[in-house]
Formats: C-alpha cells, structure tokens, sequence
C-alpha cells in the first residue's frame, strides 16, 4: 500500500502488479554501481525524449498483463488451477509473439542498452511456454475439465490407455443395446439418464411383464419402470471405476505437467523480472516528463551533494499547478565543506528541506530523474535520519532515550560516505543537556566521522562550530521577515512576533527560533501570549546580562 506524499507515491506509475513490487525495492534499495545507474538513467532519457511508436507498443501490452509474476510462483508450486494456468501461460505466450514481431523495430529504433537488451531477451526466454500451451483444450482448461484438458494423449500414455479402457465399455454397452431391442420388440429404444444414472432402460408400466426376470429395477414413476439388465449393471459399474480412476490419473498427469513447466521457472520467471524492469523504466520516464526533472550526474569517485534549484518531491507534486514551491541549493563537499547547521523560525521549512536533500539521493541512485536543474552527486553508502519525536512505553524507553539510541545507531554505521542527517538533536531533555550532547555529536561527525551532514538546531551555541571548523561548516537559516505587532502596545506590554516565512535557504544563522509565532498561528490565546512574550523577553535579558558578565 503506498502511502501518499512518500518518495514510493511520486515515483510509482507503473502499470503491473510485478512492476509495483519492484518499484517498491528500487526505492527501498538504491543502487552503489555508477554504471548500473547510468544505464537505468540512460533508458529513462531515450523514453522522455523519444518519438518512437515502438516504445507506445511496449507500454501498451505491458497494460494488459495480469500478475504473471505470482501466477507463475502458483504453478512452480503445484498449487495453479487449469484456468489460471491457462490465463498466465496464454498471456505470456502471446507477449512473446508479439515482441517477436516487434524484434527488428526495437534493433534499428532503440539505443539504450538496458532497454534493448531487456526488450531482445524476453521472447526467447519465453518460448518454452509455446509447447506447454499447445498440448491445453482451451475450453476444458478454463471450465477445469482435466478429463478433457489435453488435445493429443500421445504424451500421456496413462491417460491413453485409461480412455481406450473406458471407450472400450461404452463399446461394449451400446452393442448391447441391440440385445435389449429385441428382448423388448422396441425396435427404437434409447437408454436414458435420469438424476445422474445412465444407461437406463425405460418400459412403460403397461408392458413391464416383457421385461425378463433378472433385471434390475432401478426407479420406477406411475407411467414407467426404469431397469438395467445384468450386463449393464456389471458394464456400468466397471465403467464408472474406470472413469474415477481417470480422475486420479488426470490429477497425477497435471501434477507432472506442472512439474514439467517447474523445470522453466527460473527462466520464465527471468522474463517476468524483464517487463517488470522495463514497466519501472517507463515510470521514471514518466515522472521525469511531468515534473520536468534533470537527469543527475552521479559519480563514485567524488564526495559530494551539489543540487541547484531543488524540490521536495512529494511536497512539489501535492502543490500541484500552484508552482508555489520555493527552490533552495545544496552544496556539500568531502574535501571541503561537509557539514551545514540549519536553524531559523518553527516551521519555516527546516525540516521539509533536508526531507528533500534525501529524497534526491536516493532518486538518483535509483536512477530516476531529480526534481532539480542541476544535480551531481556522490555515491552514498547509506542515509541516516534522526529525525522526529517518540516514545517506546513498551520497552520503558523515553522520548529522549530514542533520541539517543537512534543517534547511537548512526554512530555505529555511518561512514564517510554517507548522508546523516539530524533534526533537533538533544531537544528531550534539559537545554544544557540537550546543547552539551548535540554539540559533542555533530562535533564527532565533522572532526572524526567527516560524513556529509545536515544538521538542525533551534540551540545558537551549535553555531559556533563554523568559527572553530570554517573550513568544514557552513551555518544556515530559512529565510523569514519579522513583521510589526499588528496592534500598538503600551510600554509594559509586549506582543508575540508576526512572521512571513520565506522558505529560502540564506547563510548564516538565525538569532532566534521565534517559536511564538507558531503559538499564535495555533490560536492560544492571546492573554497568553502576552504573557509567553514578556517571560520570553525576561529570559534573554538574563542570558545577555550573564553573557555579557563572562565576556567583561
């Protein structure tokens, strides 16, 4: 189930249910090969920009295709029913004739080399299915009739000789119906099946003294008798034993013909794993074309996060056509400036931004396309997130505690090549506590660990790290405009801030985090605030009195 605004939502356009679940690990695992990458990249640029009529043809039979990757799993299992067999096989035999005749138009009009070679590869790996579907009755299989499912017996000698058998029966009780004429003089008689009993001899009650002594009297009504004679009894008997075990024998030939087909499924299933390849292929392409993405360059050799004009995903796509988003770049380098300490104002956008420094790497190590104008990127070994807040009443953990056990998770695996990112380190406990911890772990992650970080604080001593590593740490803040009380106010009463938020990444760093204005725009009340405003203002005095005392 994809849940809407994730980085799954934006991306998954496909149209299989095969292709779904591997869109889904795409995302869930990014690729660390820059030439994987590059291929994947290179088939998504041909599909955004190519005209080809042929592409159109392959995206239209993927439209069509129910899970065959499930429905073969079901018949390498034993566990398919003759109609789904019927339905999986004939669908991927009539794919693979159609990609057949599609074969000298993907040669001379397709370039990319993932797509060509995906494309070229399937029909011949479908072809075992050929045989298994032609040997099917196409109407007994969808009716699940496996007495009648298979057109030519001469590969099942069981069923053969079990159909002779039973064939040589009925031989034997229409020849006796000859018999039965002139015992009765009734020159015409047929047998009859009533409630399911066959071969019945029907007499009227009228003439029942012309039926001889050793017959059997099956069922009678007030007008006739039904009866069948000693040889009939025995014939029929034999006749329904012989049928019967047919049944067994049929469900033991279906067992080995699935079997059979088992022997293919690697190779079926390779096919499958193919179109849903190519199914993922034309999301991306299609994602990339409506939001007008740019195709990232992404080098292993070089450390790096560089995006210029870059877009939260989900947020820019939710917005829809109000192209209301506000763009903001990123510059991280291993060699040089590793680490960007991020405050300003309660929602100015903060969080939404590293959100969206992620979400980009990741699209591009899947091989996507990037909501951006310019992208070059590092190969990442893994992106940690601290980020949010929660308890664990289960397992007696604090809000704090999960603060700290997820930062010591990241400490644990975190290289120099990865991505960390941390949302308000230290803010579970008591401010000195909290500045103490968050300073101490974001100063171990640019003097020793060196991975490239984002890091966001409303703590302003943090800050002092760009003065201690100037040439490692760059300090930022979401841009804002401080706005006048809407109301004069006497000299003894203050009021909260009024803020614009602007939502553009600006150097240096926030003085304040303004956190009344959130206050306000959640309606508390304004006596309240009032209140919140001059013990706010209390606060600074001292903190500034006792600065300034240390400084003296």
């Amino acid at each position: 189930m994809q849940t809407r605004g994730s980085l799954l939502w934006v991306l998954d356009h496909t149209q299989t249910p095969f292709g779904k679940r591997l869109m889904r690990k795409w995302v869930c695992q990014p690729l660390t090969d820059p030439l994987a990458i590059a291929e994947r990249q290179e088939a998504v640029q041909e599909i955004v920009l190519s005209d080809s009529l042929t592409l159109t043809s392959v995206r239209s039979l993927l439209s069509r295709l129910p899970d065959l990757e499930r429905g073969v799993c079901s018949i390498y299992h034993k566990k398919s029913s003759t109609q789904e067999f019927y339905l999986i096989s004939s669908r991927l035999s009539r794919l693979g004739l159609e990609l057949q005749m599609m074969l000298p138009a993907i040669q001379s009009q397709i370039t990319s080399t993932l797509l060509r070679s995906l494309l070229l590869d399937i029909p011949d790996l479908l072809q075992p299915i050929h045989k298994f579907l032609k040997v099917l009755n196409e109407k007994a299989a969808q009716s699940g009739n496996k007495t009648e499912l298979f057109t030519d017996l001469s590969g099942f000698p069981v069923l053969l000789e079990r159909t002779e058998q039973i064939q040589a029966v009925l031989d034997e009780i229409h020849e006796h119906r000859k018999d039965v004429r002139l015992m009765l003089k009734a020159p015409t008689l047929t047998y009859t099946t009533v409630s399911g009993l066959e071969f019945l001899i029907e007499v009227k009650n009228s003439l029942s003294s012309t039926v001889p002594a050793d017959w059997v009297k099956i069922n009678s009504t007030k007008a006739v008798g039904r009866y069948q004679s000693p040889l009939l009894v025995k014939r029929y008997k034999k006749l329904l034993q012989l049928r019967e075990q047919l049944l067994l024998d049929c469900q033991r030939e279906w067992t080995s013909f699935l079997e059979q087909f088992g022997e293919h499924y690697h190779t079926i299933k390779r096919a499958i794993s193919h179109l849903a390849t190519v199914d993922c292929l034309f999301s991306l392409a299609e994602v990339a074309k409506q939001g007008d993405y740019c195709r990232p360059e992404v080098c292993k050799k070089q450390h790096q996060i560089v995006i210029h004009d870059g877009k939260h995903p989900a947020i820019d796509l939710l917005m829809g056509e109000q192209n209301q988003y506000v763009p903001n770049h990123t510059e991280l380098q291993g060699n040089g400036r590793t680490t960007m300490i991020i405050t300003g104002p309660n929602m100015g956008g903060k969080s939404s931004y590293i959100r969206q420094v992620a979400l980009i790497c990741v699209m591009a190590q899947v091989g996507s396309f990037v909501p951006a104008s310019e992208a070059r990127l590092g190969i990442l070994d893994g992106i940690y997130t601290r980020m949010g807040a929660s308890d664990n009443i289960y397992k007696g953990r604090s809000t704090f505690m999960e603060e700290l056990r997820e930062a010591s998770e990241i400490l644990s695996h975190a290289t120099e090549r990865s991505l960390v990112i941390l949302d308000e380190l230290g803010r579970g406990t008591s401010t000195h506590d909290g500045i103490a911890i968050a300073y101490a772990t974001l100063e171990y992650f640019i003097r020793d660990l060196k991975a490239l970080t984002l890091f966001v604080t409303h703590y302003p001593p943090l800050c002092e790290l760009e003065r201690v590593y100037p040439q490692h740490v760059s300090n930022y803040h979401m841009a804002f405009l401080l706005n006048e009380p809407d109301a004069p106010s006497g000299p003894d009463e203050l009021q909260p801030e009024f803020i614009t938020f602007l939502y553009q990444l600006t150097e240096g760093a926030a003085e304040r985090s303004y956190g009344l204005n959130v206050a306000r725009l959640a309606n508390i009340p304004h006596a309240i605030l009032q209140t919140a405003a001059s013990k706010a203002r209390e606060l600074e005095m001292t903190v500034d009195c006792r600065r300034f005392l240390c400084d003296f």
